[in-house]
């Protein structure tokens, strides 16, 4: 079945979603700077970081993608027009309340426990602005701010990937891997423009035969821990790192992996409480991802 033509959900992408998830938050546990350091600990995060490189480029490739599997063969300014109203409700409005509360807990961190944030934002959080230029005020959420850039820029990706093909992609792929300040999401993006409207039948097919179970919120679930679990890594860590002071190798990777499953135990029963108890308002939270 074509992935231009249909809506259908893949468990496999879902499926990816979490490994990547777990993958983000792995990798914003890091006890760098706040912690002692060994030789062997430094290693071990070394390599942790390097796995989990991969997570935000195969975000940008995945969103790419379920932009344009539906794609027609010739999209008009309607199309284009209905997805960036349905990313209002999926990735706007989700990405301005996660800063506020993340606005909030930053403002109660520096009125009554101010290290427990320190080192992380300084005072940028204060300033009004922050949020649209060099932020956003949740730091992890920058890869959303640039999804959301790329989607409207969508017009622009889909010319591109249907009149320059692989080309334009090695193309912009070597621009990207050349020019440091070439915005991530450009190449990364684009390949998921290029799988959905160079390749969709074939990426479809594919995506198909890939047989593998996932709980149907899973894409619900994913988006709001990486919505929600930088401010408690940030917490987890300091308290963790202050109450062990870890110094050999063990001590080191047993904070490390503590702080990052009390991240995700906390996050992940403040998704299923809500989603118990308030269904609506966890539905604008994600995006109406569930």
């Amino acid at each position: 079945m074509s992935a231009q033509n249909t809506g259908q959900r893949y468990p496999f992408i879902d499926l990816l979603k979490v490994i990547l998830t777990v993958g983000i938050v792995l990798r914003h546990a890091t006890l760098a700077g706040v912690a002692g350091r060994s030789r062997a600990f430094d290693l071990f995060s070394l390599g942790v970081e390097s796995v989990t490189e991969v997570c935000v480029p195969l975000f940008f490739i995945l969103s790419g993608f379920l932009y344009f599997r539906n794609v027609p063969a010739r999209p008009g300014a309607g199309y284009f027009w209905d997805k960036t109203r349905r990313r209002v409700t999926s990735l706007l409005v989700p990405y301005l309340i996660a800063n506020v509360v993340a606005f909030v807990l930053y403002w109660l961190a520096h009125r009554f426990a101010p290290g427990m944030l320190s080192g992380f934002l300084g005072d940028d959080w204060r300033n009004p602005l922050f949020i649209f230029v060099t932020g956003p005020v949740n730091l992890s959420l920058w890869f959303i701010r640039d999804l959301i850039i790329a989607c409207l820029l969508a017009p622009l990706f889909y010319l591109f990937v249907r009149y320059t093909r692989i080309w334009g992609i090695i193309a912009l792929g070597v621009v990207w891997f050349a020019v440091d300040s070439s915005p991530l999401y450009n190449f990364w993006f684009a390949i998921g423009a290029w799988a959905a409207v160079c390749q969709g039948e074939r990426t479809g097919r594919f995506l198909d035969s890939v047989r593998c179970k996932v709980p149907l919120d899973a894409a619900a679930w994913c988006f709001f821990i990486y919505l929600y679990h930088y401010i408690p890594a940030i917490s987890f860590k300091k308290l963790l790192v202050a109450a062990v002071e870890p110094q050999s190798f063990f001590a080191l990777a047993g904070t490390y992996l503590a702080t990052a499953l009390l991240t995700l135990g906390l996050v992940t029963g403040v998704y299923w409480l809500l989603k118990k108890t308030a269904p609506r308002l966890t539905g604008v939270l994600v995006g109406g991802k569930i």
